[in-house]
């Protein structure tokens, strides 16, 4: 019996055959894959951005009336406030030394006690007082405190909600769109001007406490609304990052939970 094998032809048949199908293969398993390749980049993007976000909303909500201000110095933008630690209602005028508040206070030691915000809450000689000026005592009746302040700083007029504000130290979120970073800055001295709090060897010098938030930012932009004595400040957040021709920019906004 003669064996009998492929021929040449048959055989070029055979691999034309393989190879489409090889191809027709490649298709459909190469799109699932370059699709879960572009949704886990561009997740790794956003998450560049969007990481940093809950952080920062929960300082905005928390800023004392007025507090918030943002200022771009070159590549460097920053948004700063002063975060409020407790509140309470005032029963009589706060403009002489003492006065008497309804509720107490009992928490964190404050920093500084900002009463009737104005203009310029970052001016301690203003409406605010260090926490070396001011003490607190109980009252006459229970549930008052009797706030002392001395010297008394410049109280303005009663505002609408009589509130006083227990207060810390700044904190400030300052991006480098050099590095690509995003920082939080706090417990550092306070400055009436903004401009002496709006770079990082600024705050250092302030003795600040810095802590990295994200990184792989390409651009960043903060702007508030204008301080007002009867609405609460907007803050509007923009972070973009870039990465292999990718570009995910988040926009956010918040605005402080306190009024004056």
């Amino acid at each position: 019996m003669r064996a009998r094998g492929f021929t040449l032809i048959e055989l070029i048949v055979a691999i034309t055959i393989s190879a489409i199908v090889m191809v027709f293969a490649a298709m459909f398993i190469g799109a699932p894959l370059g699709a879960y390749e572009t949704h886990s980049r561009r997740a790794a993007l956003v998450a560049d951005t969007s990481g940093a976000w809950p952080r920062m909303e929960t300082d905005l909500r928390a800023a004392l009336p007025g507090s918030l201000r943002a200022r771009r110095n070159g590549n460097v933008v920053v948004v700063e406030m002063l975060p409020v630690l407790g509140v309470a209602r005032y029963k009589t005028s706060p403009s002489a030394v003492s006065f008497t508040t309804a509720g107490t206070y009992t928490g964190v030691t404050p920093d500084y006690l900002s009463v009737n915000p104005d203009a310029n809450v970052y001016a301690v000689s203003g409406s605010m007082a260090a926490a070396s000026n001011f003490s607190a005592a109980a009252g006459a009746i229970a549930g008052e405190q009797v706030i002392n302040v001395n010297p008394a700083p410049a109280f303005g007029p009663d505002s609408p909600k009589r509130s006083i504000y227990y207060v810390s130290r700044p904190v400030t979120y300052l991006c480098d769109e050099g590095t690509g970073t995003l920082r939080r800055y706090s417990n550092y001295t306070i400055a009436a001007n903004p401009a002496a709090r709006d770079t990082a060897a600024e705050l250092n010098a302030a003795g600040a406490a810095s802590a990295l938030i994200t990184q792989g930012l390409t651009a960043c932009n903060f702007q508030v609304s204008t301080a007002s004595s009867t609405q609460s400040q907007t803050a509007a957040v923009r972070l973009t990052t870039t990465r292999n021709g990718d570009v995910v920019t988040l926009l956010h906004s918040s605005h402080a939970e306190y009024v004056p």
